[in-house]
């Protein structure tokens, strides 16, 4: 476990997919009543569960899109009093939608990412450390990778640079309700952005941000060169 500021700690975990290396990250969040939100639970290791109680009481499980809900059952096997939220509701499951209302806390900031509706990713703002904190909208792979994980993020557009990948650029239905969303993070001081996979990104974090997901929302006919002017991801 790493504190990454007051409150705000991560637990990294090892993951690949088609033989790349990934990586995984859970973010811990400590709110104002003292309860404890896992955002995006990464898969169980006993050690985890003392080191996390310690900080507190676990309330809240979240599965912040459609992509990474798969240990939550584990989870909830440790803390069964938590509440599970997720982008739908069901029987089990509060939607992600309610989330701002239900927590009420004013730290905490629960923002819908509009425009890709097969991701269905809800971004969340923790204020006191001026820290945003995405899942698969972002990755920011790093050079000390192996060799085939280089290969892999170049393809995909995301080797070395933060960043949405190809994958992601291609689930964007609406740019227009993207950028739209952008914007409710962007009125905001944004210091550090928390991602799932890869480095979190601790230095010029909100230019960052802007820069890399601008080309999303312009005009197709826009020259190539212009979009790669303004993000290094490709």
């Amino acid at each position: 476990m790493k504190k990454i500021d007051d409150n705000i700690w991560v637990i990294e975990s090892d993951f690949k997919f088609m033989g790349a290396d990934f990586g995984n990250r859970m973010t811990i969040i400590r709110l104002k009543d003292g309860s404890l939100l896992l955002h995006s639970p990464i898969k169980v290791k006993e050690s985890y569960i003392p080191q996390i109680k310690e900080l507190g009481s676990v309330s809240y499980l979240i599965t912040p899109n459609y992509f990474h809900g798969m240990h939550i059952a584990d989870w909830q096997e440790y803390f069964p009093n938590a509440t599970h939220y997720a982008p739908l509701e069901d029987k089990k499951t509060q939607s992600l939608s309610t989330l701002n209302t239900d927590l009420n806390d004013k730290n905490i900031s629960v923002i819908p990412m509009q425009g890709l509706p097969k991701v269905n990713e809800y971004a969340f703002i923790h204020h006191p450390s001026q820290t945003l904190i995405f899942t698969d909208l972002a990755f920011n792979i790093g050079s000390d990778v192996s060799w085939w994980t280089k290969v892999f993020f170049s393809l995909n557009g995301a080797y070395n640079c933060f960043g949405p990948t190809r994958l992601m650029k291609s689930f964007l239905s609406d740019p227009q309700a993207l950028e739209s969303s952008m914007d409710n993070i962007l009125r905001y001081d944004i210091h550090r952005v928390i991602v799932s996979h890869g480095h979190i990104l601790n230095e010029d974090a909100k230019h960052t941000l802007q820069r890399a997901f601008q080309p999303l929302y312009m005009k197709k006919e826009m020259k190539k060169s212009r979009v790669l002017a303004l993000s290094k991801c490709g």
